[in-house]
């Protein structure tokens, strides 16, 4: 009921700004939608990366659009005592439609990165897991996961900034403690 009764729209391959809730009915309009939330709040800079340096303003906005391409560790919490040794360690990435194209894991800080084992493909709008066998030494270890969509696009080690924070997508890390 708190999610959406009596209907959801989800459109795929778009932020949840266009996943409507408790729909009860549906306009078609010909044009632009000009509502508050498109018109104003939920806007990205209009650059390449929908980016700008941070403290600066954009000079143009669009409404925010397509997913961008995320890859995430599921298997570990950030914070983990793990067993050292052989580990498996799973995720899952998805994007805005093109699909998963790789994912690649790095279990010393992004010094070196090795490709994970893809999932079954579901189709371009689904989550692709991912797992990969890894040795881990005792010690700290940072975990980091990123992929690579079927169009090139792939996650950035440093984070895109923007004024209202959309669109994040840059390489997570999980920090763990092998003993």
């Amino acid at each position: 009921f708190l999610n959406g009764f009596p209907l959801r729209l989800i459109v795929p391959g778009y932020y949840g700004t266009y996943w409507v809730k408790h729909l009860n009915e549906i306009t078609v309009i010909d044009g632009v939608y000009d509502g508050f939330w498109m018109k104003s709040a939920y806007r990205i800079p209009d650059t390449p990366c929908n980016c700008i340096e941070p403290g600066t303003a954009p000079k143009a906005t669009i409404p925010i659009n397509r997913f961008t391409v995320r890859s995430f560790i599921t298997s570990v919490p950030d914070g983990a005592k793990l067993k050292a040794g052989s580990t498996t360690l799973r995720g899952i990435a998805f994007d805005g439609g093109k699909g998963i194209k790789e994912v690649a894991v790095s279990t010393d800080g992004g010094k070196t990165w090795a490709q994970a084992k893809l999932g079954k493909d579901l189709g371009k709008y689904s989550f692709r897991e991912w797992k990969l066998a890894v040795k881990l030494a005792a010690g700290a270890h940072e975990l980091k996961v990123r992929a690579t969509s079927n169009g090139g696009e792939t996650q950035p080690d440093q984070p895109r900034w923007n004024p209202a924070g959309y669109l994040r997508n840059v390489v997570e890390i999980v920090r763990v403690t092998a003993a």
